[in-house]
């Protein structure tokens, strides 16, 4: 188990990849990239906390020096991270769609023609038809199973989506190691594309802002704004183009 930061949201932790039902020592290897994008979105999280903590422990940093200097530190890493997120998201795609191919591949009649013939010509006119089939790929039966999946849909009485469904049924049966690992990779991925867009929200939220007074009218402090680093970064812009014109 990887170390919790309690400054940044559980979602966020590598731990949730790696808990899955489906991740075991089989599919690991296979959810390992999401669990480590995930794990360096939370490391640079919990960095934007100690630079921010550090900057404004310094006593020769003004609040909006400080502010600027965590908010440096958090772009610069961002693309970083952003960058693993959407590389292992792209690649872990490819992998799943490979896997997937083999789960819809066409199978081959195990019966001779006559045979397959009169299975599918039972099986059209069975009221029961869909069970037949699951309960044939359930027993082993591929004479039966293949019968109805290897030749067109209609020949069995099937559409063509009940007829992809089954053909999946009986892949993920006889290639459960396959079957495992999409369903793992699936998982770890479908928990990185919705928690992985959190990371930039995440990352302002840890840079924070400033308080500013606000004045009333007699001068006096009627209350305060938070002031985001933006702000002070055209400020602190304009003055670095005067530095620059006078090297």
């Amino acid at each position: 188990m990887a170390d919790v930061d309690t400054r940044v949201p559980l979602s966020l932790h590598p731990d949730n990849i790696t808990s899955m039902s489906d991740v075991d020592d089989d599919t690991r290897v296979f959810v390992n990239p999401a669990a480590e994008a995930l794990e360096a979105a939370h490391t640079y999280l919990g960095s934007i906390y100690d630079v921010r903590e550090a900057a404004f422990s310094d006593p020769t940093l003004t609040e909006p020096a400080a502010l600027l200097k965590t908010d440096d530190h958090a772009m610069a890493k961002l693309e970083a991270v952003t960058r693993k997120l959407d590389g292992t998201l792209a690649a872990m795609g490819k992998t799943i769609k490979a896997y997937e191919a083999q789960l819809v591949a066409p199978v081959k009649e195990k019966a001779g023609a006559v045979v397959s013939t009169e299975i599918r010509a039972h099986l059209k006119v069975a009221p029961n038809r869909i069970d037949l089939v699951r309960q044939a790929i359930k027993n082993g039966d591929d004479e039966v199973a293949c019968a109805a999946l290897g030749g067109p849909a209609m020949l069995s009485g099937l559409t063509p989506e009940i007829h992809s469904v089954l053909l999946r049924e009986y892949h993920e049966v006889r290639q459960p190691v396959v079957a495992k690992r999409v369903r793992a990779m699936t998982a770890a991925r479908d928990y990185l594309e919705i928690n992985g867009p959190r990371v930039l929200k995440e990352a302002i939220r840890a840079v924070g802002g400033v308080q500013v007074p606000i004045p009333g009218p007699d001068g006096k402090t009627v209350g305060f704004r938070t002031e985001g680093p933006d702000a002070y970064r055209r400020k602190r812009n304009a003055s670095a183009k005067v530095y620059r014109k006078h090297a």
